[in-house]
């Protein structure tokens, strides 16, 4: 079964390894979409938050949101290998996170 996975970067910095690596794995199909930290837009909405962020000198926060489909669960758990491999270990803070879900409709070229 396919599985949707979901790679939320923390860091800008770390988005042409990412891409370098989902290219080496083959995951040619993948949309990575720009984003911002829910931080920032509760800045924005909630102007005393602003204040504090602007106190403590907290930077805004962005990400870089990347949506793959993977063969099966085993890819994710490669993909994760060749991001530690690659320098980006998500097990450290302010990295991002990966999420995998299964995959019960795929509609599209294989």
């Amino acid at each position: 079964m396919k599985y949707v996975a979901i790679l939320v970067l923390k860091s800008e910095a770390y988005a042409k390894t990412v891409v370098s690596t989902l290219i080496e794995l083959g995951l040619f199909d993948s949309t990575v979409l720009d984003g911002e930290g829910v931080e920032n837009v509760a800045t924005e909405t909630i102007p005393v938050l602003s204040e504090v962020t602007a106190l403590f000198g907290q930077d805004i926060v962005f990400n870089k949101t990347i949506i793959t489909v993977v063969p099966d669960r085993d890819a994710v758990y490669e993909l994760n290998r060749s991001l530690q491999r690659d320098g980006i270990d998500l097990n450290t803070p302010e990295v991002g996170t990966l999420m995998a879900f299964p995959c019960e409709i795929y509609i599209g070229a294989e």
